[in-house]
């Protein structure tokens, strides 16, 4: 069997890694190539992956970001990003983000910098433990 690896596969295994392992894995990880370090740190998560969320924690996130960024970063997101990200949302803040969803076209630059500035405080948030990525629904937080 061919190994089927890359930056890709390192940050699967090390997103599913306790945070503490995670920590001293990029740690070592650093000493010896920060800029490997800091790849595998971004492709832990996507943008995508906060689907995962649960409803609690979207609106812990949603409170941590600027709402016209999520708006803009939606506009290239998959239907079930925007429904579980609208349906999770205050009225306010859904309105707010529909306006832009359905408001002119923009830059793709633009939208790329928005989820960019939300994954930003994604990774901080996992790393302080505030928010937790669940790709496995049968696992459930308490």
């Amino acid at each position: 069997m061919k190994f089927q690896g890359g930056v890709k596969e390192a940050a699967k295994m090390l997103a599913g890694l306790s945070r503490s392992a995670r920590e001293k894995v990029l740690e070592l990880i650093s000493k010896k190539d920060p800029v490997m370090a800091e790849t595998l740190h971004k492709s832990m998560y996507t943008f995508e992956d906060l689907q995962f969320l649960t409803p609690m924690m979207m609106i812990e996130l949603m409170r941590s970001i600027k709402i016209p960024d999520m708006g803009l970063a939606l506009r290239i997101a998959t239907p079930a990003l925007k429904d579980a990200v609208m349906k999770n949302s205050p009225r306010g803040m859904r309105q707010e983000m529909e306006e832009i969803l359905i408001g002119p076209p923009q830059l793709a630059s633009k939208v790329e910098e928005a989820q960019e500035r939300i994954m930003t405080v994604v990774r901080e948030k996992i790393d302080k433990g505030e928010l937790i990525i669940n790709k496995d629904s049968s696992e459930t937080y308490v």
